[in-house]
């Protein structure tokens, strides 16, 4: 759409020439339509339409509202007199565009007035534009920028944006002298002329730059070059820090294996002590089986107990005699449980004292050896010389490997690696810058072609504008 490529840079009133309109390459250009939304207005009930960067083209079958759309836009621009664009059966159309920077602008037409709406980008709330007569607001104007451009001799204008379905291609429908004030008003040839220098001297620039960074990439690979043998000595150096790490950690180990086969040594000695021990003992006949003497001393216990009690009643008796009648006993049941408790504790007395006296004349059992001690003993001891073995087949080893080499001082080394991961990270960046222009020159290029294809004709002379000619007159220019 026109908006789309349509770019005058300069102030309201006055026009560049139409070679300008080139985006993104030397001129600022008009804030780009990314969304517009059509409600009510004519044959669309609600329509939004999303733009995408670069050309968007909208087909469709007849009478199905395309044209409506360049008109809303129209509408959107220049509030034209009032006729019948709200739908039927609504009260009021309504035309909204969102452009690339945020701002938003609607226009709504109501049947005896029309108003606008501007939100500037990050406004929470719109403002409301009404009674402004014919021509819209400053700031509606200010924020599209799709006013007519005004030539001599014409009192409507030139409309550089929005086009008619049925006019001719832009200005060729218009007499000669009106083509004359428009390109009149553009400055004569002087804007194509430095247009034409200023890509001529970015071409140069991105030459010299592009040589300048093939001749720093070549003196990178030529350092890269006297550097190869790096990986080689780091490598080496790696291994020898790996050898000198191992040979540490075996003379940490050696005085511990030392101390550990110190202790199997005593542990074998107390071992082959054990076992005399245990042969000695096997020698020795079985003690002989103990005469049972508990029942015969619970029985002679059990008589000189009862003569005792004899004794204690009779002497009882004869002494409660001369007594008089007791009183009536109450109930001993608690009494009977004591005597009962006093029994129980007196026979378990007594059965101690017989079982003492009886392991009095055993002799004493010998000393147990601690069984579980040598068990550890001996797991640690297969431990160690199973450790023993591997630093024994470890040492083997070791002696087979010629000794390390003697390594200089690293901090030079250092610097020259650290001087080379820099000249690598700016050989990728210079790599990367060079491909960004590249890719720039060639979208430049390709946008020159549209554009040429598109004027078709130089305005000046009338000759082809062809894209080879165009560029190789530039490069002669230079």
């Amino acid at each position: 759409m026109g908006c789309r490529w349509a770019a005058w840079a300069g102030p309201p009133g006055r026009v560049k020439n139409p070679l300008d309109c080139l985006p993104g390459i030397w001129f600022d250009f008009l804030p780009m339509i990314v969304k517009l939304t059509l409600e009510n207005f004519l044959a669309h009930g609600e329509s939004v339409f999303e733009f995408a960067p670069g050309l968007n083209v909208l087909t469709g079958p007849n009478n199905t509202g395309k044209s409506a759309v360049v008109e809303a836009l129209r509408c959107l621009a220049e509030n034209p007199i009032p006729k019948h664009v709200i739908r039927h059966g609504a009260k009021e159309a309504r035309v909204t565009v969102e452009l690339a920077d945020g701002t938003r602008v609607a226009w709504i037409r109501k049947p005896k007035s029309a108003v606008y709406e501007l939100t500037p980008p990050g406004a929470a709330a719109p403002q409301t534009y009404a009674k402004f007569g014919r021509t819209p607001p400053e700031d509606v104007l200010a924020a599209l920028r799709l006013g007519r451009v005004p030539v001599e001799g014409l009192d409507e204008g030139i409309d550089v944006h929005l086009g008619n379905q049925r006019e001719p291609v832009f200005l060729l429908g218009r007499p000669g002298s009106v083509m004359a004030s428009f390109f009149a008003a553009s400055s004569e040839s002087a804007h194509l002329i430095a247009m034409q220098h200023l890509l001529t001297d970015k071409v140069r620039k991105a030459k010299n730059e592009k040589r300048r960074l093939e001749a720093a990439a070549d003196a990178a690979r030529s350092d890269l070059d006297r550097l190869a043998r790096l990986p080689d000595l780091e490598c080496a150096l790696e291994t020898g820090r790996g050898m000198e790490d191992q040979l540490a950690v075996l003379a940490r180990d050696i005085p511990a294996l030392a101390s550990a086969l110190a202790r199997g040594g005593n542990l074998k000695r107390r071992l082959t002590a054990l076992a005399a021990r245990t042969a000695a003992l096997q020698k020795l006949a079985p003690a002989p089986q103990p005469f049972a003497v508990a029942p015969l001393a619970r029985a002679v216990e059990s008589q000189a107990a009862l003569g005792r009690a004899r004794e204690q009643a009779a002497a009882r008796i004869a002494a409660l005699k001369p007594l008089a009648a007791p009183p009536a006993l109450a109930a001993t049941a608690a009494m009977d449980r004591l005597a009962a408790g006093l029994g129980r504790i007196r026979a378990a007395y007594g059965r101690m004292a017989r079982k003492t006296a009886a392991l009095a004349a055993l002799t004493p059992a010998p000393e147990a050896f601690p069984v579980v001690a040598l068990a550890a003993d001996l797991a640690s001891r297969r431990a160690l010389a199973a450790r023993m073995a591997r630093l024994e087949r470890d040492l083997a080893r070791h002696k087979r490997l010629a000794p390390p080499p003697e390594t200089p001082s690293a901090a030079p080394l250092a610097a020259l690696v650290r001087d080379m991961r820099a000249l690598r990270q700016r050989q990728d960046a210079a790599a990367a810058v060079l491909v960004r222009r590249q890719e720039r020159l060639a979208a430049l290029h390709a946008d020159i072609e549209i554009r040429l294809g598109q004027v078709g004709v130089c305005p000046l002379c009338g000759g082809d504008l062809r894209s080879e000619i165009f560029l190789d007159a530039g490069k002669r220019t230079a």
